[in-house]
């Protein structure tokens, strides 16, 4: 049965796991590649129906409206009465989604952080590929721990953790996980053969290839002007030259775009610095040199951060992974912005806020925020008067204290 049609770009994988979930549970989904990969739709009639510009998102029969690959996914999954994607329990439940998030937001970042440089979606950076590398490597130690006895993420078959997981990891597996690589991590590649090699999962992702040679960052070529040749003695006349063809202009001849912050005047404070000042010192001492050599009147701004929806989050983990996974988004902002986000609270009463350091001082957030997919979910508030917010800038920052009375457990850092 047709339940909805999810509106894409052509071969995004994000929208892998919906396919196969819909799959397993016998439902029909119709998909409309409409978009180019990296754009959104921005129209006002688009963003009234579904709320925010970004895609995949899925519109049922109903009119039920989603964004968010994981939430479609946990829609259909959730479609059929009885469905054993979902879980028998409670406990087994909150043991997909554990699972789910561990990889999205965690190892995904990690991942996203080595190969989008890869694929030219992000600058490259060295010392960033060794360190998200390093983290994935941790990160995957861990589900290996958990594999190692264990055919299936979560009970004896397959679930959605399964399916969302495998996901996650196809481009790992597909691109730079090579034979060394698998070698470390035996009980991981074994579960991720086993979900990739299900009947319904090869339907829609077709036959899988592991990576032999992983990728490597390449640097732009550049172009050597051609040699000037000696014209050679002939005793004959010169035949008349014949006009040049025009030369085909190509993908390389086209000038490469560049952020509007690159054009701002070279800021007094390098951004990477401050960086570098909070991860080598306590945080009262980064703290002291930030608020010594900051210019918040020409070179940076702070910027509030609320999630929109925090009457709806249950578990401590669950939200901080959720807070992950907006850093996961935002690898076009990396030279130009660092962020905290906390969450303070309980379980099943507790908030995701944090303050974010901008490139430039305009009013509006800088365009490699908005375009991540995450950008809708939270409000952001430029700080007006910075002087009054130090002392709760600091507290974010430094992952202690309350806030609004509710007392900080966990967080994510964007630098």
């Amino acid at each position: 049965m047709t339940v909805g049609t999810i509106y894409s770009y052509p071969q995004n994988p994000r929208v892998t796991k919906a396919l196969v979930v819909a799959k397993y549970n016998g439902l029909e989904v119709k998909v409309a590649e409409n978009f180019v990969m990296g754009t959104t739709n921005k129209t006002a009639e688009w963003i009234a129906k579904f709320g925010a510009s970004q895609v995949p998102a899925f519109e049922g029969v109903d009119g039920t409206v989603i964004i968010e690959s994981g939430a479609i996914a946990y829609y259909l999954a959730h479609y059929k009465e009885g469905s054993s994607l979902v879980g028998k329990t409670k406990a087994e439940e909150a043991h997909i989604q554990q699972w789910i998030q561990f990889v999205d937001c965690s190892v995904g970042q990690s991942l996203g952080a080595w190969v989008f440089p890869l694929l030219g979606y992000a600058p490259y950076n060295k010392m960033s590929e060794t360190a998200a590398i390093e983290r994935l490597k941790g990160q995957l130690a861990t589900l290996e721990r958990h594999l190692i006895k264990k055919t299936y993420l979560v009970g004896e078959r397959v679930t959605l953790a399964d399916i969302s997981a495998a996901s996650g990891l196809y481009m790992g597996y597909k691109l730079v996980f090579d034979a060394t690589f698998r070698k470390e991590f035996p009980a991981v590649t074994r579960w991720f053969t086993t979900i990739i090699n299900q009947a319904n999962f090869k339907a829609v992702a077709g036959d899988f290839t592991f990576c032999e040679s992983p990728l490597k960052f390449t640097p732009p070529a550049k172009e050597k002007a051609p040699k000037e040749e000696k014209p050679k003695a002939e005793k004959k006349a010169p035949k008349e030259k014949e006009p040049e063809e025009e030369k085909e202009e190509t993908f390389a001849d086209a000038p490469k775009p560049k952020s509007k912050l690159d054009l701002l005047p070279p800021a007094k404070m390098p951004l990477d610095e401050w960086k570098r000042q909070y991860s080598n010192n306590d945080t009262p001492v980064a703290m002291k040199w930030l608020w010594e050599n900051i210019d918040t009147t020409t070179d940076y701004s702070f910027w509030k951060v609320d999630f929109k929806y925090n009457d709806e989050l249950t578990m401590i983990f669950m939200s901080n992974n959720l807070a992950g996974g907006l850093m996961n988004r935002l690898e076009r902002a990396r030279k130009y912005a660092f962020g905290s986000l906390v969450v303070a609270g309980e379980n099943n009463n507790n908030i995701i806020t944090g303050y974010f350091i901008v490139r430039g001082v305009a009013d509006e957030m800088i365009e490699e925020i908005t375009d991540a997919a995450d950008y809708e979910s939270y409000n952001w508030v430029k700080v007006t008067d910075v002087e009054a917010e130090k002392a709760k800038i600091a507290q974010i920052f430094a992952w202690e204290g309350t806030v609004d009375g509710k007392a900080i457990q966990d967080g994510k850092v964007f630098k």
